[in-house]
Order: structure tokens, then sequence, then C-alpha cells
């Protein structure tokens, strides 16, 4: 009589460590550390870390950069375009902008009638250096990490809020940027 004995059983997967992100000072700018925000500290997993800092040039133009680093939770990181129209802005011409070979998504936010309009531009990058500004690439990288290779990527999103939608502006802070997106 042959009897079968099957054990299912799931590996414990691979918890990869975060890339070092590290907002700095920039030469030609001042800078300074901002808050967390209270919703970003209630509602984001507790194992997520940010790091904020706005930079004002000698113009007085100012970029918000936020680094989103997720944790083991899928949950840490979402698109922006999520969450900017709850916030009141009505997004227009979006576009892909490779910076020193890092694809950026620009978008101009418009905060309606007597608002100014803001520039806005993320990417996402993980510890194995994939790079993409498409929220739908990064998640199927991360399904397929996750499923097939048993390993949880630690993501990275940066994003840059600007006073200037002008993106040749957008585009010369974004490249001044590349040195702390390792």
């Amino acid at each position: 009589m042959a009897v079968m004995a099957f054990l299912a059983s799931t590996p414990k997967p691979i918890v990869c460590e975060a890339p070092a992100v590290a907002l700095s000072e920039l030469p030609g700018f001042d800078s300074e550390t901002e808050a967390i925000s209270e919703a970003e500290l209630t509602i984001l997993p507790k194992d997520t870390r940010i790091e904020k800092r706005r930079y004002i040039d000698r113009a007085g133009n100012w970029f918000l950069v936020s680094a989103v680093i997720g944790g083991v939770s899928k949950s840490s990181i979402h698109r922006p375009e999520l969450c900017l129209p709850s916030q009141g802005f009505l997004m227009t011409a979006p576009q892909t902008l490779v910076i020193d070979g890092v694809k950026w998504r620009n978008i101009t936010l418009d905060g309606g009638v007597n608002a100014p309009s803001f520039g806005f531009a993320y990417t996402f990058f993980n510890q194995a250096g994939f790079r993409t500004s498409s929220h739908t690439e990064r998640i199927f990288k991360d399904v397929w990490d996750r499923s097939i290779l048993n390993r949880i990527d630690r993501w990275v999103m940066i994003t840059v809020n600007s006073s200037v939608s002008d993106s040749e502006q957008l585009k010369e802070f974004l490249s001044k940027l590349k040195e702390m997106m390792r």
C-alpha cells in the first residue's frame, strides 16, 4: 500500500535591507528639515521611515523633498495620484522625465482659482537598484519578487513638490538630487 504525505509550509521571506537615503544639504540652496505630518505618522505602517527637507534657491523658489522608505508592508508606498486630488489638486500635463538616467513622473498641480500651480515629481527605487517612475511597473516587480522570489523589497519613493511648475527649473533641481538616491 502506497502512502503519500505532503508537508505544506511557507518559507520565511527574505526581507531586504532598505536603501540608504539621507536628505542633506545641497550646494547653492538653503535647506531645513521638515516635520512629518500627524497623518503620515498615523496612517503609514510603523516600520515606514520618512525624511523631509525643504530647499530654497537664491531666487526664493522652494523644493520640498520627501523620502518614504517602505517597510515590510506593501501599504507604506502608494502612487501620489491617489492622494493629490483629495488634497484639492487638479493634476495636469503628466509626463515622464529622464534626468541623468533616472525616470521621474512629472505632474503640474493646479490648486484652483486664484491659487498658484506647483510642480510635482516622483520616482521609486529599491535596494537592488531597480528604478522606475511607473507605479504599475513597481507593483509588478514587487509582486514578482514577493511571490516568485520570496523576497520583500524595500522601496523608496522620492517626491518633490516645487513652487515652480516650469519643468526646466525642476529638471535642474532633480539632477542635483541624484547623489542622495543610492
